[in-house]
């Protein structure tokens, strides 16, 4: 109703349809689906790396703090792996707003960049402007320029890729719960750097680091 204050979804527009930033996150990983490939690790589930390394992947891990966590075939926590994951295991890690839960960042992007192989990539998607996450511990919400330069300490500002995806009309759907299906391609695909609701991050392990 007119002047309502509650959100049309608490849901990230998932009782509506498809969740907004799912768009972003997918068109990302797709157009960087040629890294997607050899031994992955993804957080949670291996969802996206089933879905865009299809042929290409030969080992898909799943790592998680929690052991309830049935998908999960590695224990740990992101910050620090020593012990737990060999260095240089992965030629790519899929992170889709992962960062966000993370207390301490620079320790985790350190632990990223040790257990990448050399040339290996990792591919990061991350909320800057969106809701909080009912029950979960919500940290941070990260500006490209942000991104840029916690990644750039550990990988080199050469071998960083970071832009945004989003728009005023977007990012407003968004923030009150409305979902892709409430939107034209129009309204999804316009990008407007000054507005941007995700962050992409792309970042490589160069092949001559000692």
């Amino acid at each position: 109703k007119t002047g309502s204050v509650m959100p049309l979804s608490t849901k990230f527009g998932m009782d509506r349809g498809t969740p907004i930033d799912r768009y972003w996150i997918e068109k990302f990983l797709n157009e960087n689906r040629k890294y997607i490939k050899g031994r992955c690790l993804e957080v949670t589930d291996n969802f996206y790396t089933k879905k865009f390394g299809k042929g290409s992947v030969k080992i898909g891990d799943v790592l998680d703090v929690d052991r309830k966590n049935k998908s999960a075939n590695i224990y740990g926590d992101l910050k620090n792996l020593k012990g737990i994951v060999e260095d240089e295991t992965y030629d790519c890690i899929i992170l889709t707003h992962v960062l966000g839960f993370i207390d301490d960042l620079d320790s985790a992007v350190s632990e990223i960049y040790i257990i990448l192989k050399k040339g290996g990539v990792v591919l990061v998607t991350t909320a800057c402007f969106s809701p909080t996450y009912k029950d979960s511990r919500n940290f941070w919400r990260i500006l490209p320029e942000g991104a840029k330069y916690l990644f750039s300490k550990h990988f080199g500002i050469n071998n960083v890729s970071v832009s945004s995806y989003g728009n005023v009309l977007a990012g407003q759907c968004f923030w009150v719960g409305m979902s892709q299906e409430d939107l034209s391609k129009e309204g999804l695909e316009y990008n407007d750097p000054q507005f941007p609701c995700i962050v992409k991050v792309c970042a490589i392990k160069e092949e001559n680091h000692d």
